[in-house]
Order: structure tokens, then C-alpha cells, then sequence
């Protein structure tokens, strides 16, 4: 009997979608007819589930992981921030200004402490310096900001596992 993974009220995964979602994980640049060959499934079906899983947005978009230290992007920090206030306002005109900034390459709201923590990433110290003063410094209703720099990465990984439990 397959197992189904309901992952909310319109999408159910098998066994075989988790496979191939594995898979591209791994590597987004396999091909459909490479894909059916390590799932044992002919290229149509595999053809079919990806264009399901993309359109039900599971598979959000391909991309590629670029080393940042190769590219000399090397610091790598996270921010804490809490608010002033925490209107809708104020909120939304927070998280519209840091949106904007491309050097946050990812932004989350979080619980606890903090309100928000944003990973940052920028080419050298000066550029640290920057951004702090000249971006997260002019944005208005910051109470707190608490930078941690990345000193070493010891594992990074973009994958969400799945199994078939």
C-alpha cells in the first residue's frame, strides 16, 4: 500500500513525489528522462508530477546555490531586530524598507525576544558598516538591532528532507 502525506487540504504527496522532490533538491538540473531513470518511473508520469508540483507552488522555483566566498561575498551576518511599535502601519512600512535592500537575503518574523531577524550578507567591513548606518539606521521605529557575524559556516543546507516515513 503507498503511503500519502497530506500536506494541507488540497496537495497530497506519495511516496514518488517525495522521491522525485528529493532528487531535484539534490540536483534541479536533472532532466525529466534522467529523473524517471533513478525513480524507476517512465519520463511521462515523472513529466506530469513535476508540472503538478510546480503548479500547486511545492516547487517554488529552481535556482542556483552560488558559493559566496568564492565570489568574494564573505561576510555573512545575522540581525535581530525589535520594534518601537508594532502597528500595521509601522510594521508593514518595516518590512517594505528592508525588503528593498539587497543585501538581506533572507528575513523572518520570529518569536521570543526578538521581532524580526534578517541574514545579511555584504563584501567586506566596510560594507558592514554601511549597511548598518546608512540602511537599518535611517529606517524609522527600530528599538534594537543585535548583529551576530558568521565566523565559519559548518553546514549549510537548502534541502527540506522528506521520507516516506
Amino acid at each position: 500500500m503507498k503511503k500519502e502525506h497530506v500536506i494541507n487540504h488540497n496537495v497530497v504527496l506519495d511516496e514518488i513525489d517525495m522521491e522525485i522532490l528529493n532528487y531535484i533538491q539534490a540536483d534541479g538540473k536533472l532532466s525529466v528522462r534522467e529523473l524517471s531513470k533513478q525513480i524507476n518511473l517512465s519520463p511521462t508520469p515523472v513529466h506530469q508530477r513535476l508540472k503538478r508540483l510546480e503548479s500547486t507552488g511545492i516547487i517554488h522555483h529552481y535556482a542556483a546555490i552560488i558559493d559566496q566566498s568564492k565570489i568574494g561575498q564573505h561576510i555573512l551576518f545575522f540581525v535581530n531586530i525589535i520594534l518601537k511599535e508594532h502597528s500595521t502601519s509601522l510594521g508593514g512600512a518595516f518590512i517594505k524598507s528592508i525588503t528593498t535592500f539587497k543585501e538581506v537575503t533572507e528575513f523572518y518574523t520570529i518569536g521570543g525576544e526578538h521581532d524580526f531577524m534578517i541574514k545579511v550578507v555584504v563584501a567586506d567591513m566596510a560594507g558592514y558598516r554601511n549597511f548598518f548606518v546608512k540602511k537599518l539606521g535611517e529606517i524609522p521605529n527600530i528599538a534594537k538591532l543585535q548583529s551576530v557575524i558568521v565566523l565559519d559556516t559548518i553546514k549549510r543546507e537548502i534541502a527540506i528532507p522528506f521520507s516516506a516515513r
